[in-house]
Parts: structure tokens; sequence; C-alpha cells
């Protein structure tokens, strides 16, 4: 085996937290962490059965799972060799089972989850609006000089703006809302910020990953906040 038992999942999950905490997306960094650990799982059925059952439990932990990411894990699971597994003698009895049911879990669970045909998609509605209203909180926080605010967090998010049209204006809505919220209107940039959001129209976002839901969702706050900031 290229690791142990334990040594999978603690490599795997502090590989994949240390994306996260360098302000990569889950999914983002789970395709990442995913990359470097896929070699691995083509020395042993066990390396195989490791790396594929670490992933699929991370990717159910997320909002929605790309379709075809689905299923390939769902494949990979399915077929696994259990017997073969067994054969190999890397697991002790009770790793052996207990990697059995973490495997027809996760299966059960990829099954449920919401899926998603957008590939170039890095971040999902909630978890976005979560990221963005974090980053601000902690700037206020932290920072003395507030009139830049507008200036750094779309510094910090410039990259995921320029990736959808949805993720653009969730970060612009999220942080014209923040402002208000914080009695913040005053700062340098919110004449920009108000003219991005303006220039929505749902029709830019409605053939991209949202549900109607979050579009309508987003559509009205939009509205809100604008109204607001009059």
């Amino acid at each position: 085996m290229g690791f142990s038992y334990e040594e999978y999942k603690e490599y795997i999950y502090e590989d994949y937290d240390e994306l996260i905490e360098e302000n990569m997306s889950k999914r983002e960094a789970m395709a990442r962490t995913f990359y470097e650990y896929d070699m691995l799982a083509k020395e042993s059925e066990t390396d195989k059965a490791m790396v594929f059952v670490i992933f699929s439990e991370i990717t159910i932990t997320h909002t929605k799972v790309l379709s075809t990411f689905k299923n390939y894990l769902e494949q990979m699971l399915t077929e696994l060799d259990f017997n073969k597994i067994k054969q190999e003698g890397n697991l002790t009895l009770e790793q052996y089972e207990e990697l059995f049911s973490r495997k027809e879990y996760t299966l059960q669970k990829l099954n449920q989850m919401p899926i998603d045909y957008y590939s170039s998609v890095c971040w999902y509605y909630n978890e976005l609006d979560e990221e963005v209203r974090k980053f601000i909180n902690n700037y206020v926080e932290k920072n003395e000089n507030i009139d830049s605010i507008v200036t750094n967090v779309l510094l910090r998010f410039n990259r995921d703006c320029k990736n959808t049209n949805s993720e653009k204006f969730i970060i612009y809505t999220t942080l014209a809302e923040s402002l208000y919220n914080q009695g913040l209107t005053d700062v340098i940039g919110v004449r920009d910020v108000k003219d991005v959001l303006q220039s929505f129209i749902i029709e830019d976002v409605s053939k991209e990953q949202l549900t109607k839901d979050e579009q309508e969702n987003l559509a009205g706050r939009i509205k809100n906040i604008l109204n607001k900031l009059k």
C-alpha cells in the first residue's frame, strides 16, 4: 500500500484542507487533491478502495457533485473487489469491515446528491455567499483601513468574478449587502458595485449553475439592495 489505512485519510484530508485555506472552493480543492492521489489508486485494490472511498466521503459533504465525477466515483466504488482486498492482506479484519461499510454508505449518499452539469463552476450559491461574508467580517475585525474594503474584497475574489456570471453577481450582491448592513456605504468603490448590480439581468445567469429558485433569489436580493443603496 502507498500509505497505511489511517495515513490515507489523514494525508488526503490534510492536503484538501490546505487548499481550502489557500482560498480554493471545496470543488476546486477536491479536484486538485484527487489529481495528486489518482496514481496511488493503481498500486493495489486496497489502495484503490482507500482513495475512492475517501474522496467519495469528501464529495458527499459538498452541496452538489459534477455529473461526470459522480458517475466515475460510483463506477469505481461498484467495481471494487473486496475479495481481492482481503487476499492482499493489507488491512485488519476490523479495517476491512469498516472500509466495506464506508463504501456502501458513500454509494448510497452519492446516489442522493444534487447533480451539477457545469464543469467550469468553482463555487455554489450558498457556499460562495458564506465565503464572501466570512472574508468581509474578518476584514472588518482585523483591518483599520476600512475605506479599502471594496478593493480588497474584489481582489480576493477576482478570479472567481471572472469564472461565471453567477459567481460574479453573487460576490457583488453579498458585498453590497454586507456594506449596507455594516454601515459602510460611504467607502470607496460602492458606486462601482452598484453599477455592476444595475447591469444584472436574470438571463445572464439562466444557463449556468444556479437553480431556478437560486436565480430568483439572487434577482430579488439585487433588487432589494439596490433600493437600499439609493
